[in-house]
């Protein structure tokens, strides 16, 4: 596949927003692949730094964000083994819906032909037009969060 399109960009930690890219496709294309990756996808805490100071601060965020109520021990766990970035993405061609990955993969592929599409996906018997591509960001655990999206077709 040939490249049309590469954009990088860098995200800190508590980050959350919509970033969309726009392409105009010069051409019919017969296939077309939207390549998303980022890094620092786990913030993997060692014992030492779940402080109290960030068990309050977690105990703070899921009652402020989530409406719940947990313990200290909880808010260590959680510290500890279940904070991740959080980011998906979402594709529409000429404004219509395409597709939208909600996987927690750090390295994404949406895929698309006539008879074939990656899951979340609508299969395309036409692709061209403006392809607009939104990084759907919920969620960054650590400051200077790199990413990539690349679009290519043939």
């Amino acid at each position: 596949m040939n490249e049309l399109y590469h954009v990088e960009g860098t995200l800190n930690r508590g980050f959350v927003g919509q970033i969309t890219y726009m392409v105009c496709l010069e051409k019919p294309c017969d296939k077309l692949d939207i390549h998303f990756t980022f890094d620092k996808r786990k913030r993997k805490y060692a014992p030492r730094e779940a402080t109290p100071e960030r068990i309050a601060e977690t105990i703070e965020v899921v009652r402020r964000d989530y409406g719940e109520e947990i313990t200290e021990e909880r808010a260590r766990e959680i510290i500890l083994n279940d904070m991740k970035t959080e980011i998906h993405t979402l594709a529409t061609l000429n404004d219509e819906f395409i597709g939208c990955i909600h996987k927690q993969l750090a390295d994404r592929h949406m895929l698309y032909d006539g008879e074939f599409a990656s899951e979340g996906c609508i299969p395309q018997q036409k692709i061209d037009g403006v392809l607009k591509v939104t990084v759907l960001v919920f969620n960054v655990i650590k400051d200077n969060t790199r990413y990539q999206l690349t679009v290519s077709a043939e």
